[in-house]
C-alpha cells in the first residue's frame, strides 16, 4: 500500500540509506551513496553498489507499476512510504518500510533522491548496525544551503558529536590538482593551517588507503611531531574522499588527543562522512560544469552571447570610468560568415561545424593578449579588443579578422571550402556613453553595410552610419504610424488584353501620403517594412482594402468586374496571419475568389518559397489566382516553375520587355518564355511595356496580357474605374 506522507518524520529508526542521482539527459539514475547498514542489510559492500541503478537492491517481484506511483509523488515534492521487499541474495528478500524523497536542488544540477529503509522482520538475535548518519543528519547535510565549503563543514560538524575528543579536519583535493600534497583546508579543526598542511605533504594518501588508518605523531618527523604533540594531538586517523573510479578528492582527519585507535563504529562515521562529502563534491562539481556549459558554446568551447554580453558591459564600464585616454580605442567587432546557412543546409550539419570550428581557431589565434572572442549567433562571432591604439589600428585588426576567415577550409584530406565574412566595426572612446545593445545593434548595423556592400568587405560604424540609422528609425516609426493614421492608399495599373487592349485586371499597388513629405512609393518604406516586420501589418491592410475596393467596383456591361492582384512578400507567405485575413476579407466583403490574385516574386529565395508553400496550395485550393512575378531574373527559373506548379500566370520582367526588337538576347528570352508557359497551360503577363513597338512584338510572339507605361500608369480608384469602361487602352488602332 503506497501512502503519501509529507509529514512523516525522518528519525532514527532507519536500518538503511541510499542517495541517488538522476541524469536528465539520459533519462538514468545510479547510486551516489549507501550506508554502511544498508549495505549489510541487502548483503553488498558499498563500492560495489556505488554507481548501479537504484533497484538493484529491489525485490524482482516488485511490480514496476509500484515504482512508477512513487516516482511520481516524490516528483512532485511530496514523500512515498510504502512496504516493500529487498533482493538479499539469490532467491531471498528482506521485508522493509521504504520511504523516498527528493533532496532540495540548491542549483540546477542533477536531481538527488534519498530513500530510506526500516526493516519490518529484524530478528531478535541479531539487531542491525546503526550508521550515524542513517537519520536526519544525512538528509539535512545533502539539503544544507550554501556552497560546497558549507556542506563539507557541516559534516564535519556532524560528525565531531560522536567522536567528543576529536577535532574532524576536512581537506579537499584541487579541483585540477588531485594529488596527494595538492589539498585544500576547508576545516582546520582548531589546528593551525601550515601544520596540516605539511602533514598531508608528509603522509601519502591513494587508492591502497581505502579505510581509516590511525597515524600516531610519534611516527612523524620530529618538527611535525613536536608541534602536534604541543597542540594536544597524539595521533590522526585519516579517512581518504575516494570516488567509485578511485580518484582521490580529499581527506577527512580526526586529531585526537591519546594514541587510541578508532573503534568500527567510528571508522563506520569516518567512512560515511568521506562518502557523503564525495556525494557534495560531485554534485558540486556537476552544478559548476552545467554553469559552464550555460556560458559557452558547446561546439567551439566559446563564450556564449550571454557570456560575451556580460564582458562587453564590463569593459564599456571600465572605459567610461577611465575616460579619454588619447585615441586609444575599445574596439568591438562583429564576424558574420557570409552564407553560412546555404552551407549547412546543402553539405550538412557536420562539414557547417567544422566550418565554425576552424574559424572559432583561426579568429582566436589571431587575438592578442586581453582580447575575447565569443560566438553570438549560428553564424556570428563577437571579438572585443579592449586596447587599440588608434581607430586605424582598430580596423587593421578586424581585416585581419577578415583575412583570417577567407583562407580555405579544410573538409576532407581531398577538399577544402572558401568562406568569406562581413565584418561590421565598432570604435569606442572613453566618453561615449552607448550602452552594450547599442554597441551590439550598431556593429550588426555596420555587417548589414558589409553585405550590401558585396560582402567579404569590413565596415566601420560611423558618424554617417549612424545618421542612416536613425533616419531609419524616424522612418519605421513614422511607417508604424502610418498604418494606424489612414496615411496608406492603394493605385491600380491596369493589365490588359494584348490582342483587343481591353482591361482585364489591375495590379494594387501601395502609396504612403506621408505629412510633409508627399506621397513616396514603395521603393523608399517597403524594404523597411520588411526588415521591422511591419510588411505583415501592412500587407494584411492591402488585402482587406483591395477586397473593399473590388466589392465596389463598378460591373461592366461586356462582364463583371476585373481581376484585382496583390503582392505578397516572403515573410507575409510564412506568417500565420495570411490566410484567416484572406477567408476573412472575402467573406466580409462577399467577393468571388477569383476576382483577387496573388503575386510572388520569382527572385524569392527557395527556402522561402518551401516553407510558404502550404500557403500557396491554400490560396490556389480557395479559387485565388496565382502569378510568378519578376519572371526570368531569378537564379534557378525552372526550378521555381517546378515548385510553384500552382500558379496560373507568368509575369515577365521588365528589364527584358524593354530590350524587344533592341537586343536579340532579351527578345529570345521573351520568346522562350511564353512559349514555356504555354506548354505549362500558363498565362502570360508582360510587365513594363512603354511602346508601341514593344506591345506588337508580344502580340507576334503570342503573349496573352500586358502592363505599362504606355497603356497606363498607375492611378487611384476613381480613374480605374473609368479605364474599366473603356473599350481599349491601346494608343491607336488595336492589332
Amino acid at each position: 500500500m503506497l501512502a503519501e506522507s509529507p509529514q512523516t518524520p525522518l528519525t532514527a529508526s532507519i536500518d538503511g540509506v541510499m542517495v541517488s542521482a538522476v541524469d536528465p539527459v539520459a533519462n538514468s539514475a545510479h547510486v551516489l551513496y549507501v550506508s554502511e547498514g544498508l549495505a549489510q542489510l541487502v548483503g553488498h559492500s558499498t563500492t560495489s553498489l556505488l554507481g548501479q541503478p537504484p533497484d538493484t537492491i529491489f525485490d524482482p517481484s516488485t511490480p514496476p507499476e509500484q515504482m512508477d506511483a512513487v516516482a511520481n509523488l516524490v516528483e512532485h515534492g511530496k514523500q512515498a512510504v510504502l512496504p516493500m521487499q529487498l533482493r538479499v541474495g539469490e532467491g531471498e528478500s528482506v521485508r522493509v518500510k521504504a520511504t523516498f524523497l527528493a533532496v532540495p536542488s540548491i542549483s540546477d544540477g542533477w536531481p538527488l533522491y534519498l530513500s530510506m529503509f526500516r526493516r519490518l522482520d529484524i530478528p531478535a538475535e541479531s539487531p542491525p548496525l546503526k550508521d550515524p548518519f542513517d537519520s536526519t543528519e544525512l538528509f539535512d547535510a545533502l539539503a544544507h544551503p550554501g556552497s560546497l565549503d558549507d556542506v563539507v563543514v557541516h559534516l564535519a560538524e556532524r560528525a565531531e558529536c560522536f567522536i567528543p575528543d576529536g577535532r574532524v579536519v576536512m581537506a579537499l583535493a584541487y579541483a585540477h590538482e588531485p594529488t596527494s600534497a595538492k589539498f585544500d583546508l576547508v576545516r582546520t579543526g582548531g589546528l593551525k593551517p601550515s601544520l596540516l598542511t605539511r602533514f598531508f605533504q608528509h603522509i601519502r594518501i591513494d587508492g591502497d588507503l581505502s579505510i581509516t588508518q590511525a597515524v600516531p605523531v610519534a611516527s612523524l618527523p620530529l618538527d611535525l611531531a613536536l608541534e602536534f604533540q604541543n597542540d594536544g594531538t597524539a595521533a590522526l586517523w585519516v579517512t581518504p574522499m575516494l570516488r567509485a573510479d578511485g580518484e582521490i578528492l580529499g581527506a577527512v582527519a580526526v586529531a585526537h588527543p591519546t594514541t587510541a585507535v578508532p573503534t568500527d563504529a567510528e571508522k563506520q562515521l569516518l567512512a560515511s562522512v568521506a562518502r557523503l562529502a564525495v556525494v557534495a563534491m560531485e554534485r558540486s562539481r556537476r552544478e559548476a560544469d552545467l554553469a559552464l556549459r550555460a556560458l559557452h558554446d558547446p561546439l567551439t568551447g566559446l563564450p556564449n552571447r550571454d557570456l560575451m554580453t556580460d564582458r562587453l558591459e564590463q569593459l564599456i564600464d571600465a572605459a567610461k570610468w577611465a575616460g579619454p585616454t588619447g585615441k586609444e580605442v575599445l574596439a568591438v567587432v562583429l564576424v558574420d560568415l557570409d552564407r553560412f546557412k546555404t552551407i549547412n543546409e546543402r553539405r550538412g550539419a557536420i562539414v557547417g561545424d567544422a566550418v565554425l570550428t576552424q574559424t572559432a581557431q583561426r579568429l582566436r589565434s589571431e587575438l592578442h593578449v586581453g582580447d575575447t572572442i565569443g560566438r553570438v549567433g549560428p553564424d556570428q562571432f563577437l571579438v572585443v579588443c579592449p586596447s587599440r591604439k588608434d581607430e586605424a589600428d582598430a580596423f587593421a585588426m578586424a581585416d585581419l579578422l577578415r583575412q583570417a576567415v577567407v583562407a580555405p577550409i579544410d573538409i576532407t584530406d581531398q577538399e577544402s571550402l572558401q568562406v568569406t565574412a562581413s565584418v561590421g566595426v565598432v570604435m569606442l572612446h572613453g566618453d561615449d556613453t552607448l550602452d552594450v545593445a547599442d554597441v551590439i545593434a550598431n556593429a550588426e548595423s555596420a555587417v548589414d553595410v558589409a553585405h550590401e556592400a558585396g560582402r567579404d568587405q569590413v565596415s566601420v560604424f560611423d558618424a554617417e552610419l549612424r545618421q542612416q540609422l536613425a533616419a531609419r528609425h524616424e522612418l519605421e516609426r513614422a511607417l508604424q504610424e502610418a498604418i494606424d493614421g489612414d496615411e496608406l492608399f492603394l493605385v491600380y495599373q491596369p493589365i490588359i488584353e494584348v490582342a483587343t487592349g481591353s482591361m482585364m485586371g489591375a495590379e494594387a499597388l501601395i502609396r504612403w501620403d506621408r505629412p510633409g513629405h508627399g506621397v513616396l512609393p514603395p521603393a523608399l518604406f517597403i524594404e523597411i517594412a520588411e526588415d521591422s516586420g511591419l510588411i505583415i501589418d501592412i500587407g494584411n491592410w492591402v488585402i482587406k482594402e483591395a477586397c473593399r475596393q473590388v466589392a465596389d467596383w463598378p460591373d461592366r456591361l461586356a462582364g463583371g468586374r476585373p481581376q484585382i492582384s496583390v503582392n505578397l512578400s516572403a515573410r507575409q507567405l510564412s506568417h500565420p496571419s495570411l490566410l484567416p485575413t484572406v477567408n476573412e476579407a472575402l467573406d466580409f466583403y462577399q467577393i468571388d475568389p477569383q476576382s483577387v490574385g496573388f503575386e510572388v516574386t520569382e527572385s524569392m529565395k527557395v527556402e522561402d518559397l518551401e516553407r510558404a508553400s502550404q500557403a500557396l496550395v491554400a490560396l490556389a485550393e480557395l479559387g485565388c489566382h496565382l502569378s510568378i512575378d519578376d519572371f526570368g531574373i531569378g537564379y534557378a527559373t525552372l526550378d521555381y516553375l517546378r515548385r510553384f506548379s500552382m500558379a496560373h500566370t507568368l509575369k515577365i520582367d521588365r528589364s527584358f520587355v524593354d530590350g524587344l526588337g533592341s537586343s536579340r538576347e532579351d527578345t529570345a528570352i521573351v520568346s522562350a518564355s511564353v512559349t514555356l508557359a504555354e506548354s505549362l497551360g500558363l498565362t502570360v503577363v508582360a510587365e513594363g511595356v512603354e511602346t508601341v513597338e514593344q506591345l506588337e512584338y508580344l502580340h507576334q510572339l503570342g503573349a496573352d496580357y500586358a502592363q505599362g507605361y504606355l497603356l497606363s500608369k498607375p492611378v487611384e480608384l476613381d480613374d480605374a474605374h473609368l479605364l474599366w469602361h473603356r473599350a481599349t487602352l491601346i494608343p491607336g488602332e488595336p492589332f
